[in-house]
């Protein structure tokens, strides 16, 4: 079983440039922004990059993980309205990180793709736990305070991305297991509450 499946060119060029531009809007939004007070631009950047790199790639590639093990076809596609917006909103304080994302066809039945929605979520939820316990024990140091960052903005993106609504990952895990969605999203709204996330 790989991780990460082969990846064609195509696919590789997608992923390279969503990286970028995710990356890119991040270090805008982590730096200042428009309304913003932000951090330097030497923490910003390799921030932004840790953070593009978990909470949004790692999510979306453990989509198209189970989409596979489960015998679907999927891939990582950019899309282009999406970046650009993730571009415009970080200007102004916030952002709209969805530069592309995980297409599937071949699976079809609800418990599959409940499963292959829940993947990227716990994905978040995982490195988010495991990097907030770096911030914990690492006591009050820069590489402390850069985990800790990183631990929380996974817990949020996993906890967002299970709100149950549109084409969230939520929804799907609702349509497929109420019992499973409940005890999941309360362990996400725990876990982000604990770490001062909202």
């Amino acid at each position: 079983m790989n991780f990460i499946d082969p990846l064609d060119n195509e696919e590789l060029r997608d992923i390279a440039i969503g990286f970028m531009i995710l990356t890119f809007a991040l270090t805008i939004l982590f730096y200042g922004g428009v309304f913003v007070n932000g951090i330097a631009l030497i923490y910003a950047l390799p921030l932004a990059a840790v953070v593009t790199m978990t909470a949004f790639l790692g999510h979306e590639l453990m989509h198209r993980h189970f989409a596979r093990e489960f015998g679907g076809f999927s891939r990582f596609k950019l899309w282009p309205m999406g970046a650009l917006l993730a571009l415009i909103t970080s200007l102004f304080g916030f952002l709209f990180a969805a530069p592309g994302a995980v297409y599937f066809t071949g699976v079809y039945e609800e418990e599959k793709v409940g499963k292959i929605a829940l993947a990227g979520p716990a994905w978040n939820l995982a490195v988010g736990v495991f990097f907030y316990g770096i911030f914990v024990f690492s006591g009050n140091s820069p590489i402390a305070i850069f985990a800790g960052a990183v631990g929380r903005l996974n817990l949020w993106f996993g906890l967002f991305n299970l709100i149950p609504v549109w084409v969230l990952d939520g929804a799907k895990v609702w349509k497929w297991s109420r019992e499973t969605f409940v005890v999941v999203f309360a362990i996400a709204i725990l876990a982000n509450f604990l770490v001062g996330a909202f």
